[in-house]
């Protein structure tokens, strides 16, 4: 036993089972993304195997504490890191098997004492002449592999058995032919501008208010009816009144006559007064099965959640029943007859029954002006609690929880119409044991790194002695060393000749088309933002570069809005895809096309040369959608923002007055919309502007226009002060949209990283080189470099108002800042750490400005919107930066080992300390 209990608790099986735990959480991630969370707990963190992994690692971390006589004072901060870690193993055993959760669906105006599980169940209720008697199962099913259930029930001494014969996710009735089945027609029928997809088999009717659909049911009806039946495998109809008809295939229409028996073809559309229907398919001989979704063939009928086949016995009779359910779903019980047992079958969620309820007195959700897009939610409840005599008001939002009796009720979703509100529920004793662990953690993990008797107290020392032997190993100190950075910018490449159109859009004034950029424009999701940053964001999308012809993005807008007949000629339009270019009439090389290359009658606009491809790329699953398929669409979405610059729609310049969204129109739209009134100030404020712009194109003399655009500034203040940016942010944002902070730092990073690793390596193989001055002006150019980016990431924060971490490129930006931050805090006494973080710092803000990173500053969605989630985004992608540098570390101490000989083995050994 105690040969046993000595293995549990080795350093080796520690190592085994912390590797076992990695590759598993790390394996259930992937499981959760391809198969969903269900799958994820039933397959990983609900299997027994996995709490028996946690069990062991519990033992194991106890027994170790115990050998390594961790509670003791001296070492009573490594005790604390060691303990915290069987505290958050105990808070987590307590959730799993103690807390639940669910979610409570409230409408305006009413109360809810019930909330709807999460957890899916498996409940059978069973009914032995009038004794009831139920029994649920908590079940897990995966997608991925085998599942197994089955259960012994006593009911009044029957013995009952439920096994399930087969799990069938996403599961949806088919109608399958088969010799030995009945006819079954698929129609759709639309009543009261409604559609409904229906399944009639031989017998079965479907009645209207007004109509009824009989397929060889045997029932009166007093509605008037149109019979179905089948004559020589053929669908046929009587109907005693007219009806009218449209072929779908050829749109043929007519009416027919009231009939005692015609065809009811299919892809016909039959009308009355009120009904219209047509038959889709019709199986002479076939039947109605459980299918997954995905299987291609039969005709695939509403989808009803995942299936269960569940065979039932008891004695000598078992019949297997088909039940549908999801999770968050109440399900509808399937009635099953066995032995004399009325059995109410079921799979889904549980309504769990509260001690309080919560009234909904009104649900606000605000939305960003002038778009759709939410931007935060809150519910107004009231908290009655009749037990403890409270009738409470109460708001729920992002940031703000209620908390009542255990239980935590979280701001989650809404009804589309508004008028109600979905809560996240959960009661989790656990929650506060974990706090606990993470808190004693953080003590634990703080305190050795300033106990100078710790671990990382030791590895100090031994890195500044190893600092100090290779400075005596030197013969002499410093070297003459200056590092030299240029920011370059890349010179306009475009060549095109010099023709009048060309001197047409090339006489828009830089200094003009500035003051445009300080115009304010709304874009579709309701930010608010210069027009220089528009216009740059337009040109990237459209041309991939700020300039093209040595104009501005700018200029270019500008001259699009107000010479698209001059414009349209010039290769604006990214086009890189040989088969693309081949179509608009460009060289297979070309990289861009004009927008009348993309018509074959340019002056109406007639004639779309992608239409055709475009249509087809649509029709295709994403997955299924070739190189060509998606070139065509970027292309075509490039045409098409170039087309609503042209006419202005994109550029949302003009505030409704009054309007409580706080919508901003284009320009057409404004004219076309706004009332007489609030349109005619548009119209002369514009002709006046486009006036003065066609003026100062002839005579050079840009004042009159410059005027012009005060007054469209102007109207924006007045109209438009609700949600206008302040003076000194819009300021603030061109000077980061012109500054190209972190697209510049990046390769100063990573020169000053390169240059100080490379003399960091000569310095380790000829110990003579003197490099005290290079590692002072590394160290000066790195604080200068952080003092820079943390500007950046400031000014970035204060244009978007939010922490500048919401999306992928901000999570880029400040993971590359805390890998700065974090080789300040461990190089003190290593060249190479130093060196390795401006390597690292310049290859992340490098990847941050590949293609596929996004860098528009955007709002921020409902969820995000919690300060207490910022502090935890924070955290977790800062950690990052120290882990990639240790990482960096690592490899380069790998490289040291490789180096190492008899003649540098001394030195190297005092680099690989101090890296370790």
């Amino acid at each position: 036993m105690k040969q046993v209990i000595s293995a549990i608790g080795s350093m080796k099986i520690m190592a085994l089972l912390m590797l076992i735990f990695a590759v598993t959480i790390g394996y259930a991630t992937f499981i959760e993304n391809d198969y969903g969370t269900e799958t994820a707990k039933a397959v990983v963190y609900h299997a027994k195997w996995f709490e028996v992994l946690l069990l062991l690692l519990a033992v194991n971390l106890s027994l170790n504490i115990y050998n390594y006589k961790m509670l003791q004072k001296k070492k009573i901060l490594i005790f604390t890191f060691h303990i915290s870690f069987l505290i958050i193993l105990i808070g987590a055993a307590v959730t799993r098997y103690v807390g639940y959760e669910g979610s409570m669906h409230i409408r305006e105006g009413s109360t809810v004492n019930t909330i709807i599980s999460v957890e899916t169940y498996i409940k059978a209720v069973f009914d032995d002449n009038g004794k009831l008697s139920q029994h649920k199962t908590p079940v897990f099913l995966s997608k991925m592999s085998q599942n197994s259930f089955s259960a012994d029930i006593n009911v009044n001494g029957k013995t009952v058995y439920l096994e399930l014969m087969e799990y069938i996710p996403d599961a949806v009735y088919g109608i399958k032919e088969d010799p030995t089945g009945n006819p079954i027609i698929s129609m759709m029928i639309t009543t009261g501008g409604s559609a409904e997809r229906i399944q009639l088999s031989y017998g079965e009717y479907y009645e209207t208010s007004n109509t009824v659909l009989n397929f060889g049911s045997d029932k009166t009806f007093i509605r008037p009816v149109v019979d179905l039946y089948v004559q020589n495998e053929q669908l046929m109809m009587k109907h005693p009144m007219a009806l009218r008809y449209l072929n779908m295939d050829d749109q043929s229409s007519g009416e027919l006559p009231a009939s005692e028996g015609e065809a009811a073809a299919s892809r016909m559309l039959f009308s009355t007064e009120t009904t219209s229907f047509v038959v889709r398919d019709f199986y002479p001989k076939a039947i109605k099965t459980v299918m997954a979704k995905s299987t291609e063939g039969p005709q695939m009928l509403d989808n009803n959640g995942d299936a269960l086949l569940l065979k039932v016995s008891s004695d000598d009779e078992s019949e297997t029943v088909a039940i549908f359910g999801r999770s968050g779903v109440i399900p509808e019980a399937k009635s099953v007859m066995v032995n004399g047992l009325n059995i109410q079958l079921s799979y889904g969620a549980e309504r769990i029954t509260l001690p309080f309820a919560l009234k909904l007195e009104k649900f606000d959700l605000e939305r960003y002006p002038g778009s759709n897009s939410p931007a935060s939610y809150a519910s107004d409840v009231i908290l009655i609690d009749k037990e403890q005599g409270i009738h409470q008001p109460y708001r729920i939002f992002m940031n703000n929880v209620l908390d009542h009796r255990g239980f935590r009720f979280f701001q989650s979703s809404y009804d589309r119409d508004e008028k109600g509100t979905i809560l996240s529920v959960n009661n989790d004793p656990g929650t506060w044991i974990t706090y606990v662990g993470y808190l004693l953690l953080t003590i634990g993990m703080f305190g050795a790194l300033f106990l100078k008797e710790g671990r990382f107290g030791r590895l100090m020392k031994k890195a500044r002695k190893a600092s100090e032997e290779k400075s005596k190993i030197s013969m002499a100190h410093g070297i003459a060393f200056a590092l030299m950075a240029l920011m370059l910018s890349i010179p306009d490449l475009q060549a095109a000749e010099v023709n009048q159109v060309v001197k047409d859009v090339k006489a828009f004034d830089a200094a003009h088309a500035k003051k445009f950029g300080h115009l304010v424009t709304q874009d579709s999701s309701g930010r608010m933002k210069p027009m220089d940053t528009l216009s740059s964001e337009i040109m990237h999308k459209l041309y991939r570069s700020d300039t093209i012809l040595g104009l501005n993005s700018n200029q270019v807008i500008l001259g699009m809005m107000t010479r698209p007949d001059a414009w349209r000629e010039i290769k604006v339009i990214r086009t890189t895809h040989k088969k693309v270019n081949e179509l608009v009439g460009n060289a297979e090389k070309d990289k861009a096309a004009s927008f009348s290359q993309f018509f074959d009658f340019p002056d109406d606009m007639t004639g779309y040369k992608l239409g055709t491809y475009v249509e087809e790329a649509i029709r295709k699953a994403p997955g299924k959608r070739d190189k060509f398929d998606k070139a065509v669409l970027k292309v075509d979405e490039r045409v098409n923002v170039v087309y609503m610059v042209f006419t202005g729609s994109l550029l949302r310049l003009w505030p409704k007055p009054n309007d409580a969204n706080n919508k901003w129109h284009g320009t057409m739209d404004a004219l076309q919309n706004f009332t007489p009134l609030e349109a005619e100030p548009i119209r002369m404020i514009a002709v006046s502007y486009f006036t003065a712009v066609d003026e100062a194109l002839q005579t050079g003399n840009w004042e009159v226009a410059d005027n012009a655009l005060k007054l469209i500034n102007a109207y924006q203040r007045k109209e438009g002060a609700a949600v206008r940016p302040s003076e000194s942010k819009i300021d603030t944002e061109i000077w980061y949209n012109h500054a190209d902070i972190f697209e510049r730092l990046w390769p100063l990073y990573f020169l000053v990283g390169l240059v100080l690793l490379i003399l960091s390596f000569v310095k380790i193989l000829k110990p003579s080189f003197k490099m005290q001055f290079a590692i002072k002006s590394t160290f000066v150019l790195l604080v200068l470099f952080l003092i820079v980016h943390t500007a950046g990431l400031g000014m970035r924060w204060y244009i978007a108002g939010h922490a500048p971490w919401s999306d992928g490129y901000e999570s880029m930006l400040f993971i590359a800042w805390s890998t700065v931050l974090a080789g300040f805090i461990f190089s003190k006494h290593s060249p190479i750490t130093m060196a390795a973080t401006g390597i690292l710092t310049g290859l992340i803000l490098f990847v941050a400005h590949l293609n596929w990173m996004d860098p528009t500053v955007t709002n921020l969605v409902p969820v995000l919107q919690s300060y207490w989630l910022s502090i935890h985004v924070s955290m977790i992608t800062a950690s990052y930066g120290f882990l990639g540098l240790g990482a960096l570390l690592g490899f380069l101490t790998l490289i040291l080992f490789i180096l190492k000989t008899t003649k540098n083995e001394k030195l190297i050994g005092l680099s690989i300390k101090e890296l370790n």
